[in-house]
């Protein structure tokens, strides 16, 4: 039963979409209807500005982090933070205060990863931070960084890989457009070292 109870309230903190809050009660708009239509991180972030990402990544890990600090003191046992997780995963990305139309869960995926396993989540995060130098996308890389840590988890633990492997499916799920923009030669490209060196550039001249 604990691990129902703790799906439930990481499905009620994940209902919580920053990007939505920014959208309407900031600039007075549907982040579903610009853009890409995602209501995330990258999303704000390109129709509304780097900052407001910024923010609405922020939000989403605040969000995240209470849910599981919530779960931890009332349902200890490590395992249903891994439930918990599932839940925000489930309530960002299916929303039922959106009509279930919600993110993509990568930045919860990565909080989670980072609080339920440390040392895995910063190396699973840091391969998905090169793939995504190297590849100029923002696809493929969190996929990959979900994958092998589910696939790590799994090896320790069955039962939280099991979990964690839902989150993968969720989020390979939600990136199914993408996924089928990249393969398509479609893709959009986002280069990172570029815009590091032009800021830095800038900052430098001036």
């Amino acid at each position: 039963m604990a691990r129902v109870w703790s799906i439930l309230i990481g499905y009620l903190f994940g209902n919580i979409l920053f990007a939505m809050i920014i959208g309407r009660f900031v600039f007075h708009s549907d982040p579903t209807k610009v853009g890409s239509g995602n209501p995330g991180t990258a999303n704000i972030g390109a129709v509304y500005g780097k900052k407001w990402g910024v923010i609405t990544c922020l939000g989403d890990f605040l969000k995240t982090f209470l849910a599981l600090l919530l779960v931890f003191f009332l349902l200890p046992g490590k395992i249903n933070l891994a439930y918990a997780g599932l839940g925000v995963v489930l309530g960002h990305c299916f929303p039922v205060l959106n009509d279930f139309k919600g993110g993509k869960g990568v930045a919860v995926a990565a909080l989670l990863a980072l609080i339920y396993d440390l040392p895995a989540g910063i190396i699973t995060l840091l391969i998905a931070l090169f793939l995504i130098i190297i590849m100029k996308n923002l696809t493929i890389p969190p996929l990959v960084f979900i994958i092998l840590f589910s696939g790590y988890e799994l090896v320790k633990m069955q039962e939280a890989g099991v979990v964690f492997s839902l989150i993968a499916i969720i989020m390979a799920w939600q990136f199914r457009h993408d996924l089928v923009a990249f393969f398509t030669g479609h893709g959009k490209k986002v280069d990172i070292l570029s815009t590091i060196k032009k800021r830095w550039g800038s900052k430098t001249q001036s």
